[in-house]
């Protein structure tokens, strides 16, 4: 009954949003409508709420919203995205590796603003090829591409920590499942729309000077991942120090700074995001979750099928981390001998649901940059999932059959 209630309330989300409410009014409505239909005490809810808005991770997610969209503002000021673009497409002369290698590269920063740079390179690199559902979408799929498998992100970090195992072998056994990824993503956004040869782009004079353009226009970005994958530096404070560096290297002025202090808060942003922590909020304390085992413990299916829906639809509702931290553990008990193999699918499946979770801050921003539905973007996404879906699950019984 509860996994029926539980679909009602995604429903009446998804359903708002359908009809271009803004998530600020939608998301809040079916966190009201999850309230009443498991019955949470007031008192409780309202705990919940103040504890998630207000919680430093929240709140360190807005600070970094507003940092990075500065440093988006002085990077469109230089003309930076543009400049590396159009470096890489100089250097490949096709539009489908710039629209996947960029984004990828700025996935590599573990922070949910990236997807906004992410959208600037989409929007420069594909123009009128693409409608700004398939561009939203483009923006955020592979941008998120590194969430899959980088030992940056808390998910991974987690898992890796429950199980014991290393990181380089998770990452080595992720790469045909990343290749999958960007193979799924050319194909459904990319193939019949956007030309694979660049056209009309003038001929690489130095493939050297072109190297040196992307560097020229990415380095803030780039000098950010290298702080906070390589010196495990707080993605806020390097984010602040590039900033500071990029004002002086970059011969800003402080006139033409001083607009970005306020442009740089975006109301309705800001707005949709505690949103979408609001029903997280209601959506945690229903513990819906802990019900799920159980459901799809009834269906007659494998044991390793059991975790992938699971994991999968778990994910949706709770979040990445939640189910890494809860099911992980459970899973590895049930299949004993599962190893890398087993981890590599549970996190393919943590990530899938990401793509498509409404609770999933990064799709919110794409769909805000680019002045589209959330719908719309899941809609594009769907196909995508559900292709690397069976692909992991097949990569899963294919390589547990060769070390058995």
């Amino acid at each position: 009954m509860d996994i029926l209630k539980l679909v009602i309330v995604f429903a009446v989300m998804l359903i708002l949003v359908a009809r271009k409410l803004p998530l600020m009014i939608a998301a809040p409505i079916a966190a009201v409508v999850c309230w009443i239909l498991f019955q949470i005490p007031l008192k409780d809810g309202f705990i919940a709420i103040g504890k998630n808005l207000t919680k430093a991770s929240t709140i360190r997610l807005l600070l970094m919203m507003y940092a990075i969209t500065f440093m988006q503002s002085m990077l469109k000021k230089r003309d930076a995205i543009n400049q590396s673009q159009k470096a890489l497409t100089r250097l490949f002369h096709n539009n489908w590796v710039t629209c996947t290698v960029a984004p990828f590269i700025v996935g590599l920063l573990p922070a949910a603003p990236a997807v906004i740079i992410s959208g600037d390179i989409i929007q420069s690199a594909v123009g009128d090829w693409l409608d700004n559902e398939e561009k939203a979408t483009a923006a955020s799929f592979f941008r998120h591409i590194s969430e899959a498998f980088m030992p940056t992100y808390s998910a991974i970090l987690t898992a890796l920590a429950l199980t014991n195992m290393q990181a380089s072998k998770f990452v080595i056994g992720m790469l045909p499942e990343i290749a999958m990824l960007e193979v799924l993503g050319m194909f459904f956004l990319y193939r019949g729309k956007v030309p694979a040869k660049a056209e009309g782009v003038e001929e690489s004079v130095s493939k050297a000077a072109d190297v040196k353009d992307f560097f020229l226009g990415m380095w803030p970005l780039l000098a950010a991942i290298v702080m906070i994958v390589g010196f495990s530096m707080n993605v806020l404070i390097a984010i602040v120090i590039v900033i500071i560096a990029y004002f002086f290297i970059g011969h800003f002025t402080l006139a033409e700074i001083k607009p970005f202090w306020v442009s740089s808060f975006d109301k309705r942003t800001t707005l949709n995001t505690l949103a979408v922590f609001l029903f997280q909020a209601i959506l945690l304390q229903s513990n819906v979750v802990s019900q799920l085992p159980d459901f799809f413990a009834q269906f007659p299916i494998p044991t390793f099928l059991v975790f992938v829906l699971i994991c999968f639809f778990g994910a949706i509702v709770a979040g990445s981390l939640t189910m890494t931290t809860t099911m992980v553990p459970i899973a590895f008990s049930a299949i004993p001998n599962g190893g890398y193999p087993l981890l590599c699918l549970l996190m393919s499946c943590v990530y899938a649901a990401m793509q498509i979770s409404p609770t999933h801050i990064c799709l919110t921003l794409s769909c805000e940059h680019f002045g589209v539905q959330l719908s719309g973007l899941i809609k594009h996404t769907l196909p995508i999932i559900a292709c690397f879906l069976v692909f992991a699950c097949l990569y899963y019984l294919g390589w547990s059959a060769l070390i058995a």
